[in-house]
């Protein structure tokens, strides 16, 4: 995982020793982390790219907070949206993400 729920329950300003919620937030924080790599076309790595993956990128601030900014919206909005691009804050992921983006597959 990139992200950790101490990062998630300070970014959706959880207590951080409020345990009720962390199945819930660990399968958000894995959807954010699927559904970014699947919305970059790429694989990201934490450290460093491997010669095999041509595409590969080793993941930076700003995906980071686009995956903190998903798993806001899912936490924020459980149950309220069947799309991701229906939730609040899926526009400013875009602008965080897109430039790392692969098109064209």
């Amino acid at each position: 995982m990139f992200i950790n729920k101490e990062l998630v329950k300070r970014h959706c300003k959880i207590e951080l020793d409020d345990n009720s919620d962390d199945v819930l937030l660990e399968n958000y924080i894995a959807t954010a982390e699927q559904k970014t790599i699947s919305h970059l076309n790429r694989n990201l790595y934490s450290k460093s790219v491997p010669k095999n993956d041509p595409d590969g990128l080793v993941i930076n601030a700003a995906i980071i907070q686009g995956m903190l900014l998903l798993v806001t919206s899912l936490y924020e909005h459980r149950g309220a949206v069947a799309d991701l691009e229906q939730l609040p804050h899926f526009s400013v992921f875009k602008f965080l993400v897109d430039d790392y983006r692969l098109s064209g597959l």
